[in-house]
């Protein structure tokens, strides 16, 4: 077969064979036009295969000229090369995909108003797909003997599952009822309070306490505390209004080894220093302006130590940031009166206004229903609790025991099945460390959750309003 540029090269030279004047009569026509048959400038056209002549006239009374049939022999050539790249087999189409695999799932509901979870189970009994979680009976297709929905073979990952058998079955999870109970380990936080975790330093703003911390599920950030209202928001940053001190001498001659300085009323200075070069133990001095020690406040080497403070600048208080291996503490204290002990310089009675503490725990257990660090002699609770459920009329009225226990995900708190299927949700409390479930009487449970900065206590009441159903086993080609 020729190729294009072969077929366009003897075209050419077949003009040129035709335009020499030895030729009568000079052709001209477009390729085009003769393989479609159609006329070219008037002259009129015939041409086939084989052994049948090639026969070209020009006008009317022109004579036949026998110097077109090489040329024209040679452009049929060409038309036939295109016709038989016409024909070339397509490529083949793309292979479609296999046929979506779907298998219908059906059951009888028990007799009781409530929300379904209901799972899909692998031959050894493992939780594969989660297809209905609290959902309403409205997700469900209505049938006269039975509800059905539809599983199309793959897991929570959105991956197909091997072919082969499995099961399914559910709970329909009744009236349950959740309370918050209370927090732990962290005075701080209220319900709807910022979650600190961590502060960093303390400082002063318009009267209220700004506090630099970390604050759990989100990162560092500032809040505002209104000591007179009990009350934390969130910030902006801006410096706080007790700035420390940039010249060491201006704390006196007394100061040893200060972490921290910053300025005071009637031009004092408060320190908070080690009581030795290097120390773990601290102490918090004032100093007049000529640099005479006022005031002196040492902590217990077993109490958390001074580590940062704030000066209001209209009032005779303080607040102290104190620190330890295990907790954080910080102090409000006011002046109650200055009086002369003896010879000795005058000695200050100072009241606290509030103290609040952040614990560490990481690791806590309970003890007696409440959650303690783990060093203090806490038990771990169980990972289940066993619990008998109402009666389903449906499967000869036995009360069936199920194991029941907590899970939390990035979005909060639920209990689950033995088997890992969620039941009913708790908290949308986010990014949770650890959680754990206690018995509390025959129907109820006690959540304790951990998000970081502070453990919290939720009740559930009525778990036993339960009632389980099973959809059989079928295969999954």
């Amino acid at each position: 077969m020729l190729s294009d540029f072969e077929c366009e090269s003897l075209i050419c030279q077949s003009e040129r064979s035709a335009a020499e004047p030895k030729t009568e009569a000079s052709l001209a026509f477009k390729s085009d036009a003769f393989l479609s048959g159609k006329k070219v400038r008037g002259s009129s056209t015939s041409f086939c295969c084989g052994k049948t002549p090639i026969r070209m006239t020009k006008g009317k009374n022109e004579p036949q000229s026998t110097s077109a049939v090489v040329p024209l022999f040679l452009v049929f050539l060409f038309g036939f090369a295109l016709v038989a790249r016409g024909q070339e087999s397509p490529p083949p189409e793309p292979t479609s995909p296999p046929p979506a695999r779907s298998v219908r799932v059906s059951f009888l509901p028990p007799p009781l108003d409530g929300t379904i979870s209901l799972g899909i189970y692998d031959a050894k009994g493992n939780l594969v797909r989660v297809l209905h979680r609290e959902a309403d009976i409205k997700q469900f297709k209505i049938g006269a003997d039975a509800l059905s929905t539809t599983w199309n073979g793959q897991d929570d990952k959105g991956e197909n599952v091997p072919a082969g058998k499995y099961s399914a079955h559910g709970f329909v999870v009744g009236d349950l009822k959740v309370k918050g109970v209370g927090f732990f380990f962290n005075d701080w936080t209220t319900e709807n309070s910022p979650r600190i975790s961590r502060i960093w330093s303390i400082g002063m703003r318009d009267d209220k306490l700004l506090l630099s911390v970390e604050v759990a599920a989100l990162g560092t950030g500032h809040v505002l505390y209104d000591v007179s209202q009990k009350t934390l928001e969130f910030a902006d940053y801006r410096a706080p209004e007790s700035t420390p001190s940039a010249t060491p001498s201006e704390t006196g001659a007394a100061s040893v080894d200060p972490v921290m300085k910053v300025s005071g009323r009637n031009a004092t200075r408060w320190v908070v220093d080690r009581t030795a070069k290097g120390a773990t133990t601290t102490e918090v001095r004032q100093f007049s302006p000529s640099g005479e020690l006022l005031w002196q406040l040492s902590a217990p080497p077993d109490q958390p130590q001074p580590l940062a403070i704030a000066v209001s600048m209209t009032e005779d208080k303080i607040y102290l940031l104190e620190e330890s291996s295990g907790a954080q503490r910080v102090r409000g204290l006011s002046l109650v009166a200055t009086k002369p002990e003896g010879d000795q310089s005058a000695v200050s009675d100072w009241k606290v206004d509030f103290e609040k503490w952040i614990v560490a725990h990481k690791d806590f257990s309970l003890a007696d229903g409440k959650p303690v660090p783990s060093p203090q002699g806490g038990t771990e609770a169980p990972e289940k609790l066993k619990l008998k459920l109402q009666p389903n009329p449906l499967l000869n009225d036995a009360r069936i025991t199920v194991e029941l226990a907590i899970g939390f995900d990035a979005e909060g708190s639920f209990l689950k099945s033995g088997d890992g299927l969620p039941l009913f949700s708790i908290s949308e409390t986010p990014k949770l460390t650890r959680a754990l479930l206690a018995p509390h009487g025959s129907s109820a449970v006690d959540v304790f959750q951990d998000d970081g900065a502070v453990v919290e206590q939720f009740r559930v009441t009525g778990v036993d309003q339960m009632m389980s159903f099973d959809c059989g086993g079928f295969e999954l080609k």
